[in-house]
Order: structure tokens, then sequence, then C-alpha cells
């Protein structure tokens, strides 16, 4: 089995572009017609973005874009040409909020495609653990008003 670079390195980023179906993350976000302002970045280099969160060290927007200047092997993983140009908190906070479930499940399956295609002929079955945020069903951990309890002895 082959290892993988360490995080945060060039050559995980190397080995891991392209695999990002750039396409597809474009076609999944609605590109505004018309007069008015144009994007200065696609979808598909703000999710690159969003993914350095998670590859590098910088663990916050903050960092991340404060570092993107001086780290040409990020840029170059993000697509940005520009050593100046880079996208601002803002902006990555507001695709964050429009990146959903939906959207990250096409990609998800998408990625995944080829590996289950390839395991058509086992006779094993395989399971993907998917963590989607679902409330709990129980009444345990819910907080239990006092002011509404009967107190004795007064």
């Amino acid at each position: 089995m082959k290892r993988l670079p360490p995080t945060g390195t060039a050559g995980l980023l190397e080995r891991l572009s392209p695999h990002i179906p750039d396409d597809l993350i474009n076609s999944l976000f609605l590109q505004r017609s018309g007069p008015g302002r144009r994007g200065l970045f696609s979808a598909a280099q703000l999710f690159r973005v969003n993914l350095l969160v998670l590859l590098t060290p910088a663990h916050s927007f903050n960092l991340l874009v404060a570092l993107l200047a001086e780290h040409r092997s990020w840029r170059t993983f993000a697509r940005l040409r520009n050593r100046v140009r880079v996208p601002d908190v803002r902006m990555l906070h507001e695709f964050r909020q429009q990146l959903d479930l939906t959207k990250l499940r096409c990609v998800n399956e998408y990625l995944l495609r080829p590996l289950i295609e390839g395991t058509a002929g086992f006779a094993k079955t395989v399971a993907l653990i998917d963590s989607t945020d679902l409330p709990a069903g129980t009444n345990a951990y819910k907080k239990i008003r006092l002011a509404n309890t009967v107190r004795s002895g007064r």
C-alpha cells in the first residue's frame, strides 16, 4: 500500500489535487447571470481553499488567508493565480454557508463511485460511515426546569 505524504506538505496537496471534481463543484453552485457584481473566484476554488483548512496546519480562515500569500503550494492547490488576490474570510464563510449537506453528498458520491464499482465482484458488502447531524432521540440530556416542580417542606 502506498503511503501518503504528511499533512500540510506540498506532496500531499499534489497527490490530492487531481481527485477534486472541480467541474462537478462548479455545477452545484448557481452562477449569477446578467448585470451586477461578478464573482472573483469559482466555487471550485473556494471549495479547495476550504479544504486547505483541513489539510494544512492553518486551522482557521483568518490564519489561512494570512498565510496564503507565503505558500505557493497552497495557492497552486487552490488554483489561485495571483499572490495578492486571494479570497477573504467573509467570502470563505459565505461559501461554507452555501455548501449544504446535499452538495457534499453529491461530491462524496462522485468520489466513491469508482471505489464501489471496483468492488462489485466481491461477495462482501461495504459499509460507509456518514456523519450526519441528527437530533438525539432521547430526553436524557434535556434540562429540567425547577420552577415547574413542586417543592415540599415549605
